[in-house]
């Protein structure tokens, strides 16, 4: 926010309609993965909802959940690697935002997040392993959108050639296809 500098805020008025923006301005809240969020309430998914949050988190479409489309999760900043996986042939690149942008959208603060498959499958990932790089929920492979049959329209994707720390069980286990849910749960 630029503040003018003019007479109107060297009197009185204007010094405490100073101290009021700037009360405002702090007043804003400091997510954690460093998203500065200013409002409780996302936009309403116009297309099919891929990605339902819950749980601990204060932004929201509907006052307890937030849903998201294809649209709005490409509005997010995104981030690609290309890895290989156990589960694929050959090296893919895999783009879509990353978990740690999805959770500091919502204003999550928990201390894990239950990721939830389309067959109910669930894993609980700590949100201590969630880093700017890693893991990103892709919504693409190789520049195409993946379909059910391909694992998607969510994955939950890790660079797992780029570091032996991304080539564990646990890893490999929070790494969902198919991915329909996350769950924060409180501290």
């Amino acid at each position: 926010m630029k503040l003018m500098k003019n007479n109107a805020l060297s009197t009185p008025f204007g010094q405490a309609r100073r101290t009021l923006i700037a009360g405002a301005v702090a007043a804003l809240t400091v997510l954690p993965f460093g998203t500065v969020m200013a409002s409780d309430t996302i936009a309403t998914p116009t297309g099919d909802v891929l990605l339902t949050v819950k749980g601990a988190i204060s932004t929201t479409s509907d006052g307890a959940m937030a849903y998201f489309d294809r649209d709005m999760l490409d509005a997010l900043p995104q981030t690609s690697f290309e890895t290989s996986t156990q589960w694929t042939e050959g090296v893919s690149r895999f783009s879509g935002p990353t978990l740690a942008a999805i959770l500091a959208h919502v204003g999550a603060d928990g201390a894990t997040v239950k990721a939830k498959a389309i067959n109910d499958y669930v894993v609980e990932i700590g949100l201590d392993t969630v880093s700017d790089e890693a893991p990103i929920i892709a919504t693409q492979m190789d520049g195409e959108n993946m379909s059910v049959r391909t694992k998607g329209p969510l994955w939950i994707v890790f660079p797992y050639d780029r570091d032996e720390k991304y080539r564990t069980g646990e890893v490999f286990s929070n790494s969902i296809w198919q991915l329909v849910e996350l769950e924060v749960t409180p501290r």
